[in-house]
């Protein structure tokens, strides 16, 4: 009874709520869901790469969580980790950290895992050089001075549950998304799909391979790629209404 309990709660915490969907089917019947229950993470996450930071030219635009961005205040944009979550980054070259909360998806660029706040990458010292190698565990507040109980959610688990694609590519013309497919097909990658981007100055077809409901057999799905396919990542289904 726990485990189902435990199951729903992750669901609930990565999207406006998608259907758990078996590998390759869509999640059309998603429906909307408000979260009360506390965010959580797997105790034994760890996540060591390259972080960058976005500042005035994002400022005020809204975020993958529905707020606008603020580059004072302390939040970060991650690929799959749950919107809401709290956790502290360490700058590796000097040792300092801060704690941030992911209201945001990105970076989406394959040779980094977070993005932060013009104000959290100040902390960590590297305004001036863009990035910088880091750590990334989950926020530990400082010991209640008395035993407190840990509620069942918050235990430590081996899966993180989802909606998760792998994207292959991002092109602003169509057909060049189409023969990435075709490209994908041949190579026994059937499981694809176009998403098509708007922006103020133009249109974008991003290309992906999903969808895969842990982020385990997403991260194998993208090891089995191989060579021929540079520069492709993992992220997390973000759900718009």
């Amino acid at each position: 009874m726990i485990k189902k309990i435990f199951l729903v709660l992750v669901l609930m915490l990565f999207f406006t709520a998608p259907s758990f969907a078996q590998n390759g089917t869509s999640d059309k019947n998603a429906e909307a869901v408000i979260l009360t229950d506390p965010i959580v993470i797997p105790a034994d996450y760890r996540e060591e790469g390259m972080a960058s930071w976005y500042g005035e030219k994002f400022q005020g635009k809204l975020t993958a969580s529905g707020e606008p961005y603020d580059m004072e205040k302390m939040t970060a944009a991650h690929n799959y980790l749950p919107l809401g979550v709290k956790v502290t980054v360490t700058n590796l070259s000097n040792k300092k950290k801060v704690t941030v909360i992911i209201n945001d998806r990105g970076p989406f660029v394959p040779d980094r895992i977070i993005d932060l706040s013009r104000v959290a990458a100040q902390e960590l010292g590297f305004i001036d050089s863009g990035k910088a190698k880091v750590l990334i565990e989950p926020y530990r507040p400082e010991p209640d001075p008395l035993p407190a109980v840990v509620p069942a959610a918050a235990k430590a688990q081996k899966n993180i549950y989802g909606a998760f694609y792998i994207q292959a590519g991002a092109y602003k013309v169509k057909a060049n998304a189409d023969r990435l497919i075709e490209r994908l097909s041949k190579a026994g990658f059937n499981n694809t799909r176009i998403v098509r981007v708007v922006t103020d100055s133009a249109q974008i077809f991003k290309v992906q391979l999903g969808m895969y409901k842990t982020l385990a057999n997403a991260r194998k799905a993208h090891m089995s790629l191989g060579k021929g396919f540079p520069g492709t990542f993992v992220l997390a289904d973000v759900i718009q209404d």
